[in-house]
């Protein structure tokens, strides 16, 4: 049970207000008497003149106005003068004093009072976070506690809100799973993605519809050492392409290639066409991705493939392979009604579109021309490099950017299996826009167990909605109950997941004060009523820079975000910001007036790791 400090009785209100009044007048008429003695005795200091001491003769001298006997040879009115700057003074700093302690007693009712006395949540704090990453990164055994630098601590979730002050500073572990919900223009990016691409001691995995994240981070984490890839076939930064990716590489069995085929159907934009089509669709994906892999083609062959509905290469590739079973299910696909036939492969072109994409097909198949050095997931998971993966929402090259996510997460269970369990130094994935650019099918599954691999994936969500449009009601539940980490951030108008937010967080008992008059007599009455900490308008109303902290555990809290601007790299940051936005620039002037190739406009070097 949680209870709210209080209540402030009304001082002048009741039958003690007479006794309050009498007080208060003895009190002060001490203080004023007290205030004029000193001052006083400072001006006969001035006036090098002695003062008599202060006791009940010199307060009656006072009160009948002898000035001669109070404060005898100084003048009247030099002792004014000090005495009403001492008064001013008093009543300053009263003043200020006041308002010091009266924010430091919270209102009844107060939701930052009541979640901030929260004992389970010190685990989270710097010290406790610090011992249990030493305990989880063997690289960082002996390593004092207190003096750990806070990128290897853990990921900052922000800081804990009191009524008096900022609180401690609380941390994500790396075995933690986050799940950020935050509406835009509320801080994902600038107090969430930036800080945790900046601060993460290993590899990273960052998606984004924008480029902001990029521009900020980039020319960072290369100068602090770590390779740079970038994955951008819409050239969002303007950044020409330096090496590509074959998603078949190392697809050997059926599973692996379902699995690619899941990230393509789920992209479908058409519920009904995907819940009609899609199973059917995905299987079609399967081999034909199965027959290409097996045979060392590209996805360009595949798209030939679809485009005729009744060729029999897929089918005798699978059959040459050893996959007898995948082929005699694609030639009862091929040879079914004509109806059925066509919904199967119209919805498989609808999900693998990008393959009609000559300058997406450019990213991930070999390069018609030029040498580029091919992406290795596995060499990408031991190392600290960054992979960025840009694209615009929902556009065709989304199935691409959560299979190659995919990729790198599974490259990096492999990693942590060789290195005795967990990945170190962890790797961060941030999957922001996750439910627009990067659906992977089974994402809530991996949750359960990518935190006790070394992997800490942050999914960033604009709604609780927009997860089930995605994941489905069940898959959703399952993310949420796998998220070790829950942030809720401004701007959540989901009247439902709102309220289901209240519950969460619970109730707790505040005072009522009842005031009657009658017969000349006032009387006050004070009951605890039971409500909410903070009710659906107060989680929807949630100010942009604040969020809603659920943590496996322990009790909900109130923290503050801290965004880049005001963290100790603010400076270079926004240099970076300048440089890359100015490359856009040129290269956007440079598309513009056909001075050179497109594929030629560079921001500012990044180089490609070996």
């Amino acid at each position: 049970m949680t209870r709210a400090a209080g209540p402030r009785m009304p001082l002048l209100a009741g039958n003690g207000a007479g006794v309050w009044v009498v007080l208060l007048i003895g009190w002060g008429l001490a203080a004023a008497a007290w205030l004029a003695w000193v001052a006083a005795r400072i001006a006969a200091a001035l006036a090098d003149r002695r003062m008599p001491p202060f006791g009940e003769r010199w307060v009656i001298s006072l009160a009948r106005w002898r000035t001669s006997q109070a404060w005898p040879g100084t003048p009247t009115v030099l002792v004014t003068l000090i005495a009403a700057v001492l008064a001013c003074a008093v009543i300053t700093a009263g003043t200020i004093a006041w308002r010091i302690i009266a924010t430091r007693i919270p209102r009844p009712g107060d939701p930052v009072a009541a979640l901030s006395g929260n004992p389970q949540i010190t685990p989270l704090t710097p010290v406790p976070a610090a011992k249990t990453a030493i305990r989880l990164r063997p690289s960082l055994a002996g390593s004092n506690p207190r003096s750990l630098p806070a990128a290897d601590t853990g990921l900052l979730l922000g800081d804990l809100k009191r009524t008096a002050g900022r609180g401690p500073a609380l941390f994500a572990s790396w075995e933690d799973t986050i799940t950020a919900f935050m509406a835009p223009r509320s801080g994902k990016t600038t107090a969430l993605s930036i800080p945790y691409v900046l601060s993460a001691p290993g590899a990273v995995v960052a998606t984004s519809n924008k480029a902001d994240l990029w521009a900020a981070t980039a020319q960072l984490r290369t100068g602090s050492g770590s390779g740079v890839w970038l994955f951008d076939p819409q050239r969002i930064t303007g950044s020409r392409q330096r090496w590509w990716w074959n998603p078949l590489d190392g697809l050997a069995s059926v599973e692996a290639a379902h699995r690619l085929a899941a990230h393509f159907v789920l992209t479908v934009d058409d519920n009904t066409k995907r819940d009609l089509w899609g199973p059917a669709a995905q299987d079609l994906l399967c081999a034909l991705f199965l027959a290409a892999a097996s045979s060392g083609r590209s996805l360009r062959e595949c798209g030939r493939w679809l485009a005729d509905a009744v060729s029999p290469i897929p089918a005798e590739l699978l059959a040459a392979a050893g996959f007898g079973a995948l082929a005699a299910s694609l030639r009862g696909a091929q040879h079914g009604a004509p109806e059925t036939r066509d919904g199967i492969y119209q919805t498989a072109r609808t999900a693998a579109k990008c393959i009609n994409d000559e300058d997406i097909m450019a990213w991930v198949a070999p390069p018609r021309g030029r040498q580029l050095p091919a992406f290795g997931p596995a060499a990408f998971a031991a190392g600290r490099d960054t992979l960025y993966l840009l694209t615009e929402s929902r556009s065709a090259a989304s199935p691409l950017i959560a299979a190659l996510t995919d990729t790198v997460m599974r490259a990096g269970r492999r990693q942590a299996e060789r290195n005795g369990g967990r990945l170190d130094p962890p790797m961060t994935v941030i999957l922001d826009e996750a439910a627009n650019i990067c659906r992977i099918a089974d994402l809530p599954e991996l949750y359960s167990h990518l935190g006790s691999r070394g992997m800490v994936p942050v999914t960033i969500l604009q709604s609780y909605q927009q997860g089930v449009a995605v994941w489905g009601e069940p898959g959703m539940a399952a993310l949420w109950g796998a998220s070790t980490k829950k942030v809720i951030g401004a701007g959540i108008d989901d009247p439902r997941h709102a309220r289901d937010l209240a519950t969460l967080v619970g109730q707790h008992d505040v005072p009522v004060i009842s005031v009657s008059y009658g017969d000349g007599r006032t009387s006050q009455q004070v009951s605890l009523r039971r409500q909410e900490i903070l009710e659906a308008a107060d989680i929807r109303a949630l100010a942009p820079g604040s969020a809603l902290l659920l943590a496996t555990g322990a009790r909900p809290a109130l923290i503050g975000l801290r965004p880049w601007y005001s963290g100790p790299q603010a400076a270079q940051i926004t240099a970076a910001i300048g440089r890359a936005e100015a490359a856009m620039q040129r290269a956007a002037q440079d598309d513009h007036s056909h001075t050179r190739p497109a594929a030629r406009s560079v921001p500012y070097g990044e180089e490609i790791p070996s």
